[in-house]
C-alpha cells in the first residue's frame, strides 16, 4: 500500500500527463503477471499482443520485467512523465541522454521493440481515450479543486485529507511537502502501478476510467458483427450510445458523433443512467456521460 501525506502546497501543485513508457512498463508487468489466461479487461489485448510480439523477444522483455535490475529499467521505473514529451521515442531519448554512461542501450532498443509491436498499432486509440481521462479530470480540478479530483480516482485510490492511499506491492509511507504531484492515467494501472518519488516530485499512475475501453482493441475485431447481440437486447440506438461513452461525452459531441437528433440521443441517456449503465457528472456548465462498470461489462459481454 502507498500511502501519501499531502500539504497545501503539494496539493494546489497537482497536474496530470500522459506517459507512453509508463504504459509499456505497466503492460510488460500484466504480460509478466499473467502467463495463461489474463482478467477483463486485459483478455483481447493481451491475445493481440502474444501473437503480435515474436517469441524470443516477448520472452527476453516478460523476464526483464520479472527483474527489472538493468540500470535503464531501474531509471524507466524512476522517469517522471512530462507533458512535452509526448511519445515513447520522446521518453527514451530523455532517459539516454540523462542518464548516459549508466544506462542500457540494449534494454531500451528491446522496449522499443516491444512497443512497436504490442502497442504502437493501438496508441493512438489508446492516446485518445487517455487524453479525454485527463480532460475530463482536468475540468474536475479546474471547477471544483484537487480534493474533488482526488476522491474520484478510480482503481481503490482512497483520498482522505490529507493522505491519498493505493494499492501498491510494496507497503511505503511518504510525506509529500513542498513538492510537485503528478498523476498518470494508464490503462494497465489495474494489474501494475507505477510510482516514484524524491524531494521535488511524487508521480504515481492511477486506472483511467476508460480501462474498459481496452477490451475493444482486439486485432481481429470484425467492424461490423455480424448479429449485433448488444443491439438485439436494448435496441440499436441505445447500442450505439453505449459504444460511444467508452470515454466521458456531452450530449451534444455525442449527437454530433453518431449522427442523432440531440433528443434522441437525451432520452437514450435518460435511460441507461436511469439503469445504471451509464454514470452523469455535471462540470461547470457542461454535463458529461460515460459508461459506468456495469455499462463496460455489457459491451464486454455483448458487443462483440
Amino acid at each position: 500500500m502507498i500511502r501519501l501525506d499531502v500539504d497545501e502546497e503539494s496539493l494546489r501543485s497537482i497536474r496530470l500527463a500522459l506517459s507512453p513508457l509508463w504504459e509499456t512498463l505497466g503492460s510488460l508487468a500484466l504480460l509478466a503477471r499473467y502467463r495463461g489466461a489474463v482478467p477483463t479487461p486485459y483478455t483481447g489485448w493481451v491475445r493481440g499482443a502474444r501473437r503480435a510480439v515474436p517469441p524470443k523477444l516477448m520472452d527476453t522483455v516478460v523476464q526483464l520485467a520479472h527483474r527489472r535490475d538493468t540500470p535503464f529499467l531501474r531509471h524507466a521505473h524512476a522517469y517522471v512523465p512530462d507533458p512535452a514529451r509526448t511519445s515513447l521515442q520522446d521518453e527514451l531519448d530523455f532517459l539516454r541522454m540523462r542518464f548516459e554512461g549508466a544506462g542500457d542501450e540494449r534494454t531500451a532498443a528491446l522496449i522499443e521493440d516491444y512497443w512497436n509491436h504490442a502497442l504502437h498499432p493501438y496508441w493512438p486509440a489508446l492516446r485518445a481515450s487517455l487524453e479525454e481521462e485527463v480532460l475530463f479530470r482536468g475540468r474536475t480540478l479546474a471547477v471544483n479543486g484537487p480534493e474533488a479530483m482526488l476522491a474520484e480516482l478510480e482503481g481503490r485510490v482512497l483520498w482522505q485529507r490529507p493522505r491519498l492511499t493505493a494499492p501498491y506491492h510494496l507497503d511505503l509511507t511518504r510525506e509529500v511537502r513542498r513538492s510537485r504531484l503528478v498523476l498518470v492515467p494508464s490503462m494497465f494501472s489495474a494489474a501494475t502501478r507505477v510510482f516514484t518519488s524524491d524531494a521535488q516530485v511524487t508521480a504515481m499512475s492511477y486506472q483511467a476510467r476508460t480501462t474498459g475501453f481496452l477490451h475493444s482493441v482486439t486485432p481481429d475485431r470484425p467492424t461490423e458483427p455480424p448479429t449485433d447481440r448488444l443491439a438485439l437486447l436494448i435496441g440499436p440506438g441505445r447500442a450505439k450510445v453505449i459504444r460511444a461513452l467508452q470515454a466521458p461525452r456531452t450530449t451534444t459531441a455525442l449527437a454530433h458523433s453518431l449522427g442523432l437528433a440531440k433528443s434522441t440521443v437525451s432520452q437514450h441517456l435518460g435511460v441507461l443512467t436511469e439503469t445504471g449503465v451509464v454514470w452523469r457528472r455535471r462540470l461547470g456548465g457542461q454535463v458529461f456521460y460515460q459508461l459506468d462498470r456495469s455499462g463496460f461489462a455489457l459491451l464486454e459481454q455483448l458487443g462483440d
